[in-house]
């Protein structure tokens, strides 16, 4: 039940290199975000600038760092994955939505609907076009949803489900969609707000001298005197244990049972179910069962949240950095095709289907999702930073009231992991009429319950 394998000092040395290895490229990363403007206006992470640098400096193209090293990242993406997933359910506090009730489900219908469509549509694809045409892997299409709604850190950390179903590779076209989504995202964004700005779709548009400001001016690399903290609390006294330590201690007991549950459900049940998705749930009983306690109150977010933006940036630039060119290069046409058509619905997703769900706001909320399910949260915020400078809307708000209800599934929770389980199992066609099907319902309950919007009526 628990690993035997002997780790010898030598495969500990060769860990602890090939991870400085790559906190340098971080380094570089960061060096370039804070100096190279085109970075810094967009929002580039220096996880996935250091990663495309490792990536040129790599085995496939300059050969500068060894391959040992490039398969030491690969692999330790999807350990990395368990710390991000693990602190999701843990500390958390109740939301509520009833102040949006209404608002509130027809946003989890519209969360729902883009997630599931990113599955329907490259499964239909691969099923009646790319499979026949160019002889895709069958979970070729479960790909997709992994990089656009999931972004780098869920398509990076996929590789142990690929490796599960022998298709260890599915994992590089996971992060290249991601990167495709990303482009999407911000450059899409922009395109679609300077449109809305000129058809007066947006409420709250900031603009200078007629033209959208998306310029990043604030200072990023702050002065002693500036320096931003973030609070936590101690919860023992550092005399007895260091906060982190105490956090990341807690945090074991979940990765632990995590692993203890995958075990006992693949050896006796057969049902393979990743680490990262038992670890989650595992760290939700171990927040339940704390909150009988007084230790309850001491778990702080503010903590595993820094726990999980290292892990999350290591796997980000040690996912990119190992990506294979030649699987990427094969099936570069199937991902152009997909690629635009999922473009094409995410159009007609936030433009058209956005203002009968939201009404009020439409556009804001429409652009907080689009960026978050082309690229990553940070998209989202940057879109809706344009459009809505002051906050304005209720977009935030409504993403915060449905992300209890969503956000263990989608983009990276449970239906992403079991996805190419799933399709493996009933066939890429049948999966993809699924898909479908579900899409459609969900999409239709905003108008069956009576709480679509008419004409982009506010509430």
């Amino acid at each position: 039940m628990i690993p035997t394998t002997a780790v010898t000092g030598g495969i500990l040395d060769s860990l602890f290199v090939s991870m400085a290895m790559l906190g340098i490229l971080l380094i570089i990363g960061t060096i370039l975000r804070l100096r190279v403007p085109f970075f810094k206006k967009y929002y580039f992470p220096a996880s996935l600038i250091a990663g495309f640098i490792g990536l040129l400096l790599g085995p496939s193209v300059l050969k500068v760092i060894p391959q040992n090293v490039v398969n030491c990242w690969s692999s330790m993406s999807g350990k990395l994955i368990v710390l991000v997933f693990a602190p999701m359910l843990m500390g958390k506090k109740k939301t509520s939505g009833k102040k949006y009730a209404r608002r509130t489900f027809n946003s989890i219908c519209y969360g729902y609907v883009g997630s599931l469509a990113q599955y329907a549509i490259p499964l239909l694809l691969g099923a009646l076009l790319l499979e026949p045409l160019f002889g895709t892997h069958a979970l070729f299409g479960t790909t997709f949803e992994q990089g656009w709604c999931g972004g780098h850190g869920t398509a990076s950390g996929m590789l142990a489900v690929f490796e599960e179903l022998g298709w260890a590779e599915g994992q590089s076209i996971a992060v290249t969609n991601a990167t495709i989504g990303l482009l999407f995202g911000i450059f899409g964004g922009i395109v679609l707000i300077n449109i809305a700005a000129r058809k007066g779709w947006t409420s709250h548009l900031h603009s200078v001298d007629g033209k959208l400001d998306i310029s990043n001016t604030e200072n990023e690399l702050y002065n002693v005197d500036e320096k931003k903290t973030v609070d936590t609390k101690l919860a023992v006294s550092g005399k007895v244990i260091d906060n982190f330590a105490f956090h990341a201690a807690i945090l074991s007991i979940a990765i632990f049972i995590g692993w203890i549950v995958t075990y006992l459900l693949k050896t006796y049940l057969n049902f393979s179910i990743s680490w990262f998705v038992t670890a989650m749930f595992a760290g939700g009983i171990v927040q339940f069962f704390l909150n009988k306690t007084k230790w309850g109150a001491a778990v702080d977010t503010k903590v595993y949240s820094r726990i999980q933006g290292i892990a999350l940036d290591f796997l980000v630039a040690g996912a990119v950095a190992s990506m294979n060119l030649k699987t990427i290069a094969n099936n570069l046409l199937p991902i152009a095709i997909v690629s635009i058509a999922l473009l094409a619905f995410m159009l007609v997703y936030s433009l058209i289907y956005a203002r009968g769900v939201f009404g009020k706001d439409w556009f804001e909320n429409a652009m907080l999702t689009y960026g978050m399910y082309t690229g990553v949260a940070a998209t989202g915020m940057l879109l809706l930073k344009v459009c809505d400078p002051e906050a304005k809307s209720d977009a935030l708000p409504l993403y915060a009231a449905r992300a209890p209800f969503s956000s263990w599934a989608l983009g990276g929770g449970i239906i992403t992991s079991m996805a190419p389980v799933w399709v493996a199992q009933i066939g890429v066609l049948p999966a993809g009429l699924i898909a479908l099907g579900l899409t459609v319902v969900i999409g239709l309950l905003p108008i069956v319950c009576r709480t679509w919007y008419k004409k982009g009526a506010a509430e």
